[in-house]
């Protein structure tokens, strides 16, 4: 066999056991499976419910991501509650919502998340609201807007004080998110996955081989407009300090549950605001930006305990 044919073969069979072995070794790989539960539409949002029990779980995905981000290891919330995993507007199953044919702010998701709930007649259960990321500020605000809420639990929340702030940290949110944040050329890339969605999912997949093929697919279902108003109105938009106060006036918990490692939280402001409101819990777990995705069982268990201290409705 010629030396080259053997070093040709060799640099195209490289790229995928690369990927491969990145994916084999990957701990949110190997700790990701489908969570329970059928995926259906409800208000207008792309919904996952499973469970039982007086209590609501309100599950809140992230940025460019759906409510598959939470998977088998939150099943175990389904023991003690109604889980209801939901893709905000604009995002996975929600990527067509109807709202987007106008001007989408904090207010319209919110309204849109409660809208599930009142559609599930479950809006007068005492609800916990859990959020990761954009999720998180979403899950605040929730929170905040329904009167039975019991506690928010918000993992690597991206609480900035001003659009200024928020700018500053968007290349520390990852290289997808920041290239996609603003301007032309993130314009031009989300328009180009629309119209060739299939291609795109391929694409997200080779190149996020440390993450489950679910979860990257996932990543680029969305549209510009479904995307730039949930970065505007959620991450950049400050409005999550009205909706702490709110809590705070009504002394429902808030546990801030940031990984040590993550560069999206601005440094100290989860304490700084545990020191501030007595309601709220500043707690710093082990590993990245990805927490409920790389850590689920602990992640679970924070959200099963919140749930038992506060969950019930005399509590």
């Amino acid at each position: 066999m010629n030396v080259w044919h053997v070093v040709g073969t060799a640099a195209l069979a490289a790229p995928p056991l690369v990927w491969s072995s990145l994916h084999a070794h990957s701990p949110e790989v190997r700790r990701w499976r489908q969570g329970t539960g059928q995926r259906t539409q409800v208000a207008g949002l792309g919904v996952r419910v499973f469970g039982t029990g007086e209590a609501v779980v309100v599950l809140l995905a992230g940025l460019a991501s759906s409510e598959r981000f939470w998977g088998k290891s939150y099943d175990v919330l389904g023991q003690n509650a109604r889980v209801v995993a939901i893709d905000p507007i604009g995002f996975g199953a929600s990527i067509r919502h109807p709202a987007l044919q106008e001007i989408v702010d904090a207010r319209v998701h919110v309204d849109a998340v409660l809208a599930v709930l009142r559609a599930l007649d479950l809006h007068t259960q005492p609800v916990v609201f859990v959020g990761h990321s954009m999720g998180a500020s979403l899950a605040i605000r929730a929170g905040a807007r329904h009167a039975p809420t019991r506690a928010v639990v918000a993992f690597d929340a991206p609480l900035y004080r001003s659009a200024v702030e928020a700018n500053g940290r968007i290349r520390h949110m990852g290289w997808f998110e920041a290239l996609l944040s603003q301007g032309p050329l993130a314009e031009r890339v989300c328009h180009w996955m629309c119209d060739n969605r299939t291609v795109a999912r391929g694409v997200a997949v080779a190149i996020s081989p440390r993450l489950p093929v679910a979860i990257a697919r996932d990543s680029v279902e969305h549209t510009w407009p479904g995307y730039i108003a949930g970065f505007d109105s959620l991450v950049r938009d400050p409005g999550w300090t009205d909706a702490l106060d709110v809590l705070a006036a009504r002394n429902v918990p808030v546990r801030l549950v940031d990984g040590d490692k993550d560069p999206v939280p601005v440094p100290g402001r989860a304490d700084e605001l545990a020191a501030r409101f007595t309601n709220i819990s500043a707690t710093r777990r082990l590993g990245g930006h990805r927490a409920p995705l790389s850590d689920p069982i602990g992640c679970a268990s924070i959200v099963r305990a919140v749930l038992s201290e506060h969950g019930a409705s005399d509590s």
